[in-house]
C-alpha cells in the first residue's frame, strides 16, 4: 500500500533535510570499464557547395562552409558541407561503438548544425549546387561553435562497420556562415573520431588513488542506465497517491509539417527571416525546437509522434499530460486529441491524460462548443480520473467566468453522462484569495510566476488548499523567456525547476504540473535541441523524491550544466533586434551564472574551467549544484575529479559570445550519461 498524504511529506521533509547536508546515501563503485580503443580517421575528400554560386566549384578552397538559405542578409544563399571519410581497422564484434565528427570552426557562433547521411555520388572536384547530391533525413545536430576550438558532433548512430562514410552539414538557422577548415589545411580538417570495446575485452584494472597532474579528463561512459540514480519501475512510481503531470501545448508539437527537420516549421521559427520575416524584428519566433526527428512515411505520424512524447514523458516519472484542448477551423494542430489519447493508450493505457477545455471568454458565452470537444474523449480509458470517479476539468485561467458558469458546464456534462469535477488552474493564486470559489472546485491550481523567490507560495498554497478540504496542485518551470513580449524571468539556472519540487513537497501538494511540456514560445521541459535530457533527468530525480518522500541514492557519477548563451546585458545588433532589449522587469533581478549540476557517487572536486579563470568545490556525495560567474568570449568545460585525477569531463555545447545579433536568454542545458533514449 502507498504512504498516505501526511507520512509522505514527513518522509519529504526528512529527506531535504539529509540532502541539504550532504548526506545522501552512496553505494559501492561499479566493476571498471572494459579497455578501450580509438581511431582518428582524417577526410578524404571534403567541399562546400553555395546556392548562391550554383556552377561554382570550390574543391580546392582551404575552408568550409554551411550557412541557411539567408546567408548573409540574402536569399537563395543556402551553403552546404560534403565530407567523406573511408574507415578501417575497427575489428569485428567491436562493442560500445562511439564515432564523432569533429569539425574545426573558423568563427564563434550559435548557429544549429545538422548531419545528414548523403545518399548519392559526389566529388570534391566536380561537385556543385547544381550537381549536388541527394542528402537523408538530418539525424544529429550541434548548437554552438568556438572559433580554432574542435567541435564534435555524436554520429555513433550512423556506424556499421568498415567502409565509405559520407555526411553533409546543413545550417539550420543562424544568419551568418560558419566557417570551418577543410583537409587541404591539414589536422584541422573534418575527421571521424571512433572509440570501441575490443569484441571479448576484460576489464582493465582500477588505477590507485594516486594523485597526479597529468590525468587525461574523460566523459562520461557510455551505459545502458540513462539516469544517475536507479529510478523505482513506472509500476512503483504510480502506486503512490502524489503525481506528476505536464502541460500539453497543442501547437508546438514534435512536428507541424512532417518536413526534413532543416525546412520545417520549427526551423522557420528559429530563422529571423522564416515566416515571411514575421518575427524578424524578435530575431525568430522561438528560441528552441523539440529533437528533430526524419520525416515519417506513416499516414498517423502525428500519433506516432505523441507516442514518442509519451514514452519520453514516462522516462522522466511522469504520470500522465494535462492537454489544453478545443477544435478549430483554420489550425489542425488543435484537432489531434484524439490521436493524443490514441497514442496514451497504445504505448501505456496507464499514462493519463487530464483535459484542460480551452472556451470562449465573452460574458454569458454559452456551454454548446466546449461541451462537444469534451464529450469527444467520453468513455475513453486514458482519460484521468480522481479518486471519486469524476473526471477533472483543469482549464487555465478560468476565473474569466464566474463559477457558476463552471456549475453549468458541469451539470450539463453530467446530463450526458459524463461526471466531471473542477481543477482550475488559476491565472495566479499563491494560497490567499479565491475563498468564493471554494464549494465550486475539488483542488486549486495556478499558472504559477517564474522566479525562485515566489517558490515558497508554492508550500502555502499547498497548506491553505488542505485547511479548505480541497487538493493542490503545484506549478512547476523550468524558466519562462518571451522575446515576443521583450521579457523573461529569472530562474537562476536549475533553480527554478529545483526549488519548485521542494517547496511543492513541503507544501503536501497533491499532485505537480509541470509548465509546460512544450510551450517553445515561454517556457518548456520536453527534451529539445538546446537543452538535451537535462530538464528530464532532474525531473526524474525530483519526481521520485516527491513520489517516495525520499531522495533516491546516486548510483552513477552525471554531470549536467545549465547556462545562458550570453549575459543579459551583453550588447546586441539593434537595427536587426528592433523590438528593443529583452529584459527581466519584475522578479527576482537578473544573474549572469553558469551552472554544474552534479551526482556524486562519492565526494569530489567539481571543477567548473571558463577560459583562464577557474572555480571548485570539495563537493560532498549526492546532488549538488555548483555555481561560477558567466565569463564571455568562452566555452564552459565542467570537471569531477577525484584523488588529483579527472574522472569525468563534460563541455558545453554553447559558447559564452561576447555580443550578438539577437539576444537568446534561454538556459542551454547538456550533459548526463551517454544512453538510449526515447
Amino acid at each position: 500500500m502507498p504512504p498516505n498524504r501526511r507520512t509522505t511529506v514527513a518522509l519529504i521533509v526528512a529527506a531535504l533535510s539529509l540532502a541539504a547536508s550532504g548526506g545522501l546515501a552512496t553505494v559501492s563503485a561499479p566493476p571498471a570499464a572494459a579497455a578501450m580503443a580509438d581511431t582518428t580517421v582524417p577526410a578524404t575528400d571534403d567541399v562546400f557547395i553555395s546556392q548562391a554560386d550554383p556552377a561554382k566549384s570550390y574543391g580546392t578552397a582551404t575552408w568550409l562552409s554551411a550557412c541557411a538559405a539567408s546567408c548573409n542578409d540574402k536569399t537563395n544563399g543556402e551553403r552546404r558541407v560534403l565530407t567523406g571519410f573511408t574507415v578501417s581497422g575497427v575489428p569485428k564484434g567491436a562493442q560500445n561503438v562511439k564515432m564523432t565528427l569533429e569539425v574545426t570552426p573558423g568563427r564563434t557562433v550559435e548557429t544549429v548544425i545538422s548531419v545528414h547521411k548523403v545518399t548519392s555520388a559526389w566529388s570534391e572536384s566536380a561537385t556543385t549546387w547544381n550537381s549536388r547530391p541527394t542528402l537523408g533525413e538530418a539525424f544529429a545536430t550541434r548548437d554552438g561553435f568556438t572559433a580554432n576550438k574542435a567541435a564534435g558532433i555524436d554520429v555513433s548512430s550512423a556506424f556499421t562497420g568498415n567502409g565509405r562514410y559520407t555526411f553533409a552539414l546543413t545550417a539550420g538557422e543562424g544568419p551568418v556562415a560558419v566557417l570551418y577548415s577543410s583537409r587541404e589545411t591539414g589536422n584541422r580538417g573534418p575527421r571521424l573520431k571512433i572509440s570501441y570495446s575490443p569484441a571479448g575485452a576484460t576489464p582493465t584494472p582500477t588505477p590507485s588513488a594516486t594523485p597526479t597532474a597529468t590525468a587525461t579528463p574523460t566523459p562520461p561512459p557510455s551505459t545502458g542506465n540513462c539516469l544517475p540514480f536507479d529510478k523505482p519501475s513506472t509500476a512503483a512510481l504510480r502506486s503512490f497517491d502524489k503525481k506528476v503531470f505536464a502541460f500539453y501545448f497543442p501547437p508546438f508539437p514534435v512536428s507541424i509539417d512532417n518536413k526534413d527537420p532543416s525546412k520545417d516549421q520549427h526551423a522557420s521559427w528559429l530563422d529571423p527571416m522564416g515566416s515571411n520575416g514575421m518575427y524578424a524584428g524578435q530575431g525568430g519566433h522561438s528560441r528552441d525546437r523539440p529533437l528533430p526527428r526524419p520525416v515519417r512515411p506513416e499516414k498517423n505520424w502525428r500519433q506516432l509522434d505523441f507516442e514518442v512524447e509519451v514514452r519520453q514523458a514516462i522516462a522522466m516519472g511522469l504520470d500522465g499530460f494535462i492537454y489544453e484542448h478545443h477544435t478549430s477551423a483554420s489550425d489542425q494542430r488543435f484537432n489531434q486529441f484524439p490521436a493524443m489519447l490514441a497514442a496514451a493508450k497504445a504505448v501505456d493505457p496507464n499514462f493519463k491524460i487530464m483535459l484542460s477545455p480551452d472556451f470562449p471568454t465573452a460574458k454569458d458565452s454559452p456551454h454548446d462548443k466546449v461541451i462537444a470537444d469534451i464529450l469527444m474523449a467520453k468513455g475513453h480509458p486514458s482519460l484521468y480520473k480522481l479518486d471519486d470517479g469524476t473526471i477533472p476539468l483543469a482549464p487555465f485561467y478560468p476565473e474569466r467566468h464566474p463559477a457558476a458558469w463552471w456549475d453549468q458546464l458541469r451539470d450539463k456534462l453530467a446530463a450526458q453522462g459524463m461526471k466531471t469535477s473542477l481543477f482550475p488552474i488559476f491565472l495566479s493564486w499563491n494560497g490567499t484569495g479565491k475563498t468564493e470559489w471554494n464549494d465550486h472546485v475539488v483542488g486549486y491550481s495556478s499558472w504559477g510566476s517564474k522566479w525562485v523567490s515566489t517558490t515558497e507560495s508554492l508550500r502555502k498554497g499547498g497548506i491553505e488548499a488542505h485547511k479548505r478540504g480541497r487538493l493542490y496542485m503545484a506549478p512547476a518551470s523550468l524558466e519562462d523567456v518571451r522575446p515576443r513580449d521583450k521579457r523573461l524571468w529569472e530562474p537562476a539556472n536549475s533553480q527554478l525547476l529545483q526549488q519548485s519540487f521542494l517547496k511543492a513537497a513541503q507544501g503536501d501538494a497533491d499532485i505537480i504540473a509541470l509548465i509546460t511540456w512544450n510551450d517553445y514560445a515561454e517556457s518548456w521541459v520536453a527534451p529539445s535541441v538546446k537543452r538535451g535530457y537535462a530538464p528530464s533527468d532532474l525531473i526524474a530525480y525530483y519526481t521520485t523524491l516527491f513520489k517516495t518522500g525520499k531522495a533516491p541514492a546516486v548510483a552513477r557519477d552525471a554531470l549536467y550544466y545549465f547556462h545562458r548563451s550570453h549575459r543579459t546585458d551583453a550588447p546586441f545588433d539593434a537595427t536587426k533586434q528592433t523590438i528593443g532589449p529583452i529584459k527581466v522587469l519584475n522578479g527576482d533581478p537578473a544573474t549572469n551564472t553558469v551552472e554544474l549540476v552534479a551526482f556524486l557517487k562519492t565526494p569530489g572536486k567539481l571543477v567548473i574551467k571558463q577560459g583562464s579563470q577557474v572555480n571548485t568545490l570539495d563537493a560532498q556525495a549526492g546532488l549538488v549544484s555548483f555555481k561560477a560567474e558567466m565569463v564571455p568570449g568562452t566555452t564552459p568545460v565542467f570537471e569531477l575529479q577525484r584523488g588529483g585525477k579527472t574522472v569525468q569531463t563534460v563541455e558545453s555545447k554553447t559558447p559564452i559570445r561576447k555580443s550578438v545579433v539577437y539576444q537568446d536568454l534561454i538556459n542551454h542545458a547538456g550533459g548526463g550519461l551517454s544512453c538510449n533514449r526515447p
